[in-house]
């Protein structure tokens, strides 16, 4: 008979791939808590070593009583993926004053957002990051070297 682990905690934060160690920030925010923080560290960087390294990953820890953890990665956030779209945007194409984004670019956060999510018609979710984009003020740019991208919404 399985015997369950019980719960102590759940702990949502934000951590870069491949780069978390025991120092500030994750280590004293993880040490106040009964766990083996080198343990996790260890772990969590072998398991996002196929990641490029630095990207921002959700992280979901689930501490148990006995001192054991399990965790779960989510995908980037929706900011974090704007901003890199957008700098890389920049760096290509010399838009030095804008913050500009390719539509393209967008439904490809799209895809991202909806391994999350699950969702089987994604456009609702389009239109809710199409509208986050919108708010921050980035320039939607349709067409880039003679290319256009349709998205029939």
């Amino acid at each position: 008979m399985l015997k369950k682990k019980k719960i102590l905690r759940f702990v949502k934060f934000y951590a870069k791939a491949g780069e978390v160690n025991t120092t500030p920030p994750i280590g004293p925010m993880l040490g106040q808590f009964p766990m083996d923080v080198k343990s996790f560290c260890n772990t969590f960087n072998n398991d996002t070593k196929d990641f490029d390294k630095g990207v921002l990953l959700k992280v979901i820890l689930i501490l148990y009583k006995d001192s054991t953890f399990d965790y779960e990665i989510k995908s980037s956030p929706l900011f974090f993926l704007l901003e890199l779209s957008s700098k890389v945007l920049q760096i290509n194409n010399n838009f030095r004053n804008h913050r500009g984004i390719l539509l393209y670019d967008i439904y490809l956060i799209t895809l991202i957002k909806n391994k999350e999510y699950n969702l089987i018609n994604i456009k609702y979710l389009l239109k809710n990051i199409l509208k986050t984009v919108k708010k921050n003020k980035y320039k939607i740019i349709e067409k880039l070297d003679d290319k256009f991208y349709y998205l029939y919404i």
